[in-house]
């Protein structure tokens, strides 16, 4: 994201990705005959592609402009905090000490990383910022929705969210045409996202939840960060100081905390 929306820019960067991931996953659902969405699953798909999709995908995209790979990845890894959060404000689920003291280490983890960014108010980086956190406030939120649709397949809810993006993003990129010719690089960059990180990631995702279930494929979130910071400090050169550091460890324990399991779903899982 940080190489190639500096040629194609937030529009047109997310627009290819959800296209070329929606065309690779509509072919993959071909090849290996699954279902494709029906009109009967349209509410599913349309808040799927919105909330979960198209929105926090722009949000990443224009966060991505000036916000460190690094930071991003962090930030991203702090949707279940925000999902826990939300289950206990709206949904009423009770948090317990252990998830309560994660919910407030993660989010002392994430005033760390901002205080050592040189967060000012006034200052435009905390559009970026606060943009980056809706996104994950909105994987957060949608993890839950996601849980209560049980007669809706997942990978056909994905597929349609997708196509659901595609569609509404065409008016924004023939509204604003690309101005300069992107990059080889940046070519190389987005079809990864749409084909790799997007379609790919959704086949083998979906796949890890049936094999291991929900709450334990949801470990993965651990390792964002670490691979994030890993390739920006390889590709991006970008260095990160103890502070951040710091507030990274506080995120990811408090994610321990805030994900772990009561003691009797624990055998729910094989």
């Amino acid at each position: 994201m940080k190489i190639a929306v500096l040629s194609f820019g937030p529009s047109w960067m997310v627009g290819l990705r959800v296209a070329l991931a929606a065309l690779s996953l509509t072919a993959f659902c071909l090849f290996t005959r699954q279902s494709l969405p029906l009109y009967r699953h349209r509410w599913p798909a349309i808040l799927m592609g919105l909330f979960y999709v198209l929105i926090p995908l722009l949000m990443w995209a224009y966060a991505a402009q000036t916000l460190k790979a690094s930071l991003l990845a962090i930030i991203n890894a702090t949707a279940p905090l925000f999902g826990a959060l939300i289950a206990a404000v709206w949904l009423k689920q009770p948090l317990g000490r252990k998830r309560f003291a994660g919910l407030v280490l993660g989010f002392l983890g994430v005033a760390v990383l901002v205080w050592d960014g040189g967060w000012d108010p006034s200052a435009a980086s905390i559009w970026p910022l606060a943009g980056a956190l809706l996104a994950s406030i909105l994987y957060g939120a949608m993890a839950h929705y996601t849980q209560q649709m049980k007669n809706t397949p997942p990978m056909i809810t994905a597929l349609g969210g997708l196509w659901v993006a595609t569609i509404i993003m065409l008016p924004f990129l023939w509204a604003h045409p690309l101005t300069a010719s992107p990059s080889l690089t940046a070519w190389g960059c987005v079809i990864c996202l749409g084909c790799v990180c997007t379609a790919l990631a959704y086949v083998l995702y979906f796949k890890l939840i049936d094999q291991i279930g929900a709450a334990s494929a949801l470990t993965v979130t651990y390792l964002i960060p670490l691979f994030g910071t890993l390739w920006g400090v390889i590709f991006l050169e970008e260095t990160m100081g103890y502070a951040s550091l710091t507030g990274a460890a506080m995120i990811l324990l408090g994610i321990r905390w805030v994900s772990s399991l009561p003691p009797r779903s624990q055998n729910t899982i094989d």
